[in-house]
């Protein structure tokens, strides 16, 4: 025996099969698409996140260089005295390092001896060398490089921050390097002063 309910005008109550087709038809769609782009500002909140560490330590490491000296000659035609010892690859920095002098070719996009540490996700110092440790999260690289001729009392100083894992993506490229997301790239001119 079948039983369905009837309301006052004699009418069945409820939903036929096809209105709640017609109403997944409409809803699934809106909750797919509600559902991607809660994972695109998730990701993009843990990119912002990345990119404002890789700032702050490319900051610091960029402090860090400026602190170094780098003077003109003194008034009685002395020798310029500027920092080319400091080894600024460990945490403190300590003697027997490259300080200001000109880097290699290619320090921003590849690990060279001298130009190059390693942090791990809070910013703390793990180590240096060419290969990341373990627990390196981030690769912190610098440049030092002299203006052209008539301009050698100034030097161009470079931090580059990225993500172990995106470095290890990267192919270095021809022509002058690009800041990729999730990258901190920055720049200051030091130019040497009279004592």
């Amino acid at each position: 025996m079948k039983s369905v309910a009837r309301n006052a005008g004699g009418r069945d109550t409820g939903f036929s099969l096809i209105e709640v087709l017609v109403a997944m038809v409409v809803m699934v769609p809106g909750v797919v698409g509600a559902a991607g782009l809660v994972g695109l500002a998730a990701r993009a909140a843990r990119d912002a996140r990345t990119e404002t560490v890789a700032v702050a330590l490319a900051s610091q490491k960029l402090e860090q260089l400026r602190t170094l000296e780098w003077n003109a000659d003194d008034a009685g035609g002395g020798p310029a005295e500027s920092d080319v010892t400091t080894d600024t690859t460990h945490d403190p920095p300590g003697p027997a390092g490259w300080g200001l002098s000109p880097s290699p070719a290619g320090s921003l996009d590849r690990n060279v001896a001298g130009f190059v540490d390693f942090l791990d996700a809070g910013g703390r110092w793990v180590g240096t060398g060419n290969v990341p440790p373990p627990r390196a999260t981030f690769i912190r690289r610098w440049a030092v490089t002299p203006l052209p001729a008539g301009l050698n009392d100034s030097l161009v100083v470079q931090v580059l921050v990225t993500n172990v894992t995106k470095a290890a993506a990267t192919v270095p490229r021809q022509g002058p390097r690009r800041r990729l997301p999730g990258e901190a790239l920055l720049t200051t001119v030091r130019t040497r002063t009279s004592r």
